[in-house]
C-alpha cells in the first residue's frame, strides 16, 4: 500500500473540531509511515486547480503551524474545485462539483495497493465507491470508512441518510470508529465486517501547559473549551451559573472559548449583564491556550444526554488530559470511556446543577484530590497519543 487518499467534504481549516481532527489524523499517519504518501483531499475554491505551487504549499505549512502541527514531507494537502458556502455563512453548496472533481482526481492518481479513506462523509464516499465499479482498480484499492456518528440513530433507520450510510458500510473493507458504544452499534448494522475502535488522541503535551498561576485575590475559575452547538451544554451551564455560585458559596468565574462568530454572539447575548462572572472569549488558537489557561483552575465538559452525545467521541475528553487541570464532566458513556470516574474526572449527571456544583466544591476545597486527578490525567494522556493512534490506524487497515 503506497498512497493513502483521505477524502473529506469540508475545509479542514474552518476552525471546527472535525476539521482539526482530519488535519491531526493525516499529519499523524504521515509521520508514523514516512514511506507512504498521505493525501488529505478537501474542497477548495472553484479555481483551486490554479493554486498549486510554492505559494499554495507555503500557505499549507502556515495553516498547519497555526493549529500547532508540523508538515511532514510525505503529507500532501490537496484542495479540489468546489462550490460551497463557508462554514457559518450564507451561500450555495453544490456537492456534485466537488464529488466529480474527487472522482477524476482519484481516477488519475490511484494505483493498485493504495488506500481510499474518509471520516463521516457518507454521501461523498457512496458516490466514489459507486463510480469505482468497473474500474480495474476496484478490487485492488483498500476502502476504509471512519464512523464518528450514526444517521441510523439520529435520523432513524428508514431515513435517506441512514440508507446512504448503510450502503457505505457494505462497500467498505474496514470500518473504524471512536467509541465502544459506536462499535457495538456498527457490529449490528454490518455483521461480519471488521470494525475497530481507535478512540481519539490528546493533542496537547502537559509539559507545554503550565499549571494555574496562584491568585488569592481572583475568583476560582472554571473553563470550557470547544464547540458551542446546544448539545455541548454550554448554554445550559451559562444559564445555571448564578445558581452554581449560590450553591458553592464562593467567588466563581466561568470562561468559555470556542464557537463560530454567530454562536459566540448568541452566547454573549445570553450572558449579557453577567460579564464579570461569565466571560465568552470566542475561538482560541491551540498555541494561545497556555495564555488563556493561566488563570483557569479547572475544566468542564457539560455535555447533554441528547442526540449523538452519549455515543460519539468527545474531543475535549482527550485534549483536556494534557492541560494540567482537574476535570468535571457529564457522565455519558462516550466520556466515561476516557475520563474514568474519580480518577481523571469527577462526573455528574447531565444537566444536574446540584451534582455539578457539589463536584466543583470538592475540587475547590481538596488540594490533594486536585493533585491526584491531575497526575492521573497526565498518565492517561500517555495512552492516547497521536503516534499510538496512527500506528493502530495503519495496523487496522492493513490487517
Amino acid at each position: 500500500m503506497n498512497t493513502l487518499f483521505f477524502v473529506i467534504n469540508q475545509d479542514p481549516f474552518d476552525g471546527s473540531a472535525h476539521g482539526l481532527y482530519c488535519l491531526r489524523t493525516c499529519q499523524g499517519l504521515a509521520e508514523t509511515a514516512p514511506d507512504k504518501a498521505v493525501y488529505l483531499v478537501y474542497p477548495g475554491p472553484l479555481v483551486a486547480a490554479t493554486l498549486r505551487g510554492l505559494r499554495h504549499d507555503q500557505g499549507i505549512v502556515d495553516g498547519l503551524k497555526r493549529v500547532g502541527l508540523s508538515s511532514p514531507p510525505n503529507l500532501r494537502l490537496h484542495p479540489l474545485s468546489a462550490l460551497r458556502r463557508a462554514r457559518g455563512k450564507r451561500g450555495v453548496t453544490v456537492n456534485a462539483v466537488y464529488y466529480w472533481a474527487c472522482h477524476l482526481f482519484l481516477r488519475r492518481r490511484m494505483r493498485p495497493g493504495d488506500i481510499l479513506a474518509s471520516a463521516s462523509f457518507a454521501g461523498l464516499m457512496r458516490f466514489l465507491f459507486r463510480r469505482s465499479h468497473g474500474l480495474e482498480l476496484e478490487r485492488s484499492v483498500r476502502r476504509i470508512y471512519e464512523v464518528h456518528q450514526l444517521a441510523h440513530l439520529e435520523r432513524g433507520p428508514e431515513s435517506k441518510e441512514a440508507r446512504v450510510e448503510q450502503a457505505v458500510f457494505e462497500e467498505a473493507d474496514v470500518l473504524l470508529t471512536t467509541t465502544e458504544v459506536l462499535r457495538g452499534q456498527l457490529q449490528k448494522l454490518a455483521p461480519g465486517k471488521p470494525v475497530v475502535n481507535l478512540g481519539l488522541a490528546c493533542g496537547f503535551d502537559p509539559h507545554d501547559v503550565p499549571p494555574p498561576e496562584p491568585g488569592a485575590s481572583r475568583p476560582f475559575t472554571l473553563a470550557y473549551i470547544g464547540s458551542l452547538y446546544p448539545e455541548q451544554g454550554v448554554q445550559w451551564l451559562a444559564g445555571v451559573w448564578r445558581e452554581v455560585v449560590d450553591r458553592v458559596h464562593a467567588p466563581l468565574r466561568l470562561k468559555i472559548a470556542g464557537g463560530n462568530p454567530r454562536e459566540v454572539e448568541a452566547l454573549r447575548g445570553l450572558t449579557a449583564g453577567s460579564e464579570e462572572t461569565v466571560q465568552v472569549h470566542g475561538p482560541v488558537a491551540p498555541g494561545e491556550l497556555p495564555r488563556f489557561l493561566r488563570d483557569v483552575d479547572a475544566l468542564i465538559i457539560p455535555a447533554l444526554n441528547r442526540g449523538r452525545m452519549p455515543y460519539v467521541a468527545i474531543t475535549k475528553a482527550y485534549d483536556y488530559l494534557g492541560l494540567n487541570r482537574p476535570i468535571l464532566a457529564a457522565n455519558l458513556p462516550s466520556i466515561a470511556e476516557v475520563l474514568r470516574p474519580e480518577r481523571e474526572a469527577l462526573l455528574f449527571a447531565p444537566e444536574d446543577t446540584a451534582e455539578m456544583a457539589d463536584a466543583l466544591a470538592r475540587i475547590m476545597r481538596d488540594a490533594d484530590l486536585v493533585r491526584t486527578m491531575t497526575a492521573h490525567c497526565r498518565a492517561r494522556r500517555g495512552e492516547f497519543t497521536w503516534e499510538n493512534r496512527s500506528t493502530a490506524w495503519w495496523r487496522a487497515v492493513q490487517s
